[in-house]
């Protein structure tokens, strides 16, 4: 039989590489990993919140009315229930502006009222509906003399009362009515004054 001449014999298949089972489950755990480029690719094309449609803004509401507290800073129990809740009534009361007179400010005003001592904190409401009518009313506002509860969970009771009145009346068409027989139903008659409209150069006007 003829030999094969030298050189043409085909070379000698790789052998193939022997590896151990742990170097097998090595190997195919890092072949399943994403590259650096590709996790940040897949980091880029992710949902983002700031892709998702805004949420409109709520329309502008237009204040019913403006609140006044006055507090020359007695030490009584309706001095401190009123700073302890001050925060919640401002955040249930955002659709009003609410301005508190500095202590001097409350001073000098009752020194100008000498009835009214003893009788804050008091709190004035105006009612913008009825300062812009013309001729119709004299009905200006009211104001809810919180000094007056003797107990803390007097003055609490009247200051719940108090922002769930002007929660459930801002649109009513005859506030003054309702002063009259929902306020004063809840036991607030003497703590609470209608301001007629002459009284409007008292506070802030």
């Amino acid at each position: 039989m003829p030999r094969a001449p030298r050189g043409s014999a085909s070379s000698p298949r790789p052998r193939a590489e022997v590896r151990t089972p742990r170097e097998t489950a090595r190997l195919r755990s890092s072949e399943l990993r994403p590259r650096a480029r590709d996790a940040r690719s897949a980091e880029v094309a992710a949902p983002s919140v700031l892709s998702q449609p805004a949420v409109p803004r709520e329309a502008a509401v237009t204040p019913r009315f403006r609140i006044f507290i006055i507090d020359s800073g007695w030490n009584s129990p309706a001095h401190k229930v009123l700073q302890e809740n001050f925060g919640l009534i401002r955040d249930l009361q955002k659709e009003d502006p609410i301005y508190v007179l500095s202590r001097e400010q409350s001073i000098e005003f009752i020194r100008h009222h000498p009835e009214r001592i003893g009788r804050e904190p008091t709190i004035a409401v105006h009612d913008l509906a009825a300062m812009g009518e013309t001729g119709t009313t004299d009905f200006h506002g009211f104001r809810l003399h919180l000094g007056l509860m003797r107990t803390p969970q007097q003055a609490l009771l009247a200051l719940q009362n108090f922002t769930r009145f002007l929660s459930t009346h801002r649109h009513s068409a005859d506030l003054e009515a309702e002063i009259r027989t929902d306020l004063r139903r809840e036991g607030l008659a003497g703590a609470i004054d209608i301001i007629m409209h002459h009284e409007a150069r008292e506070i802030g006007e």
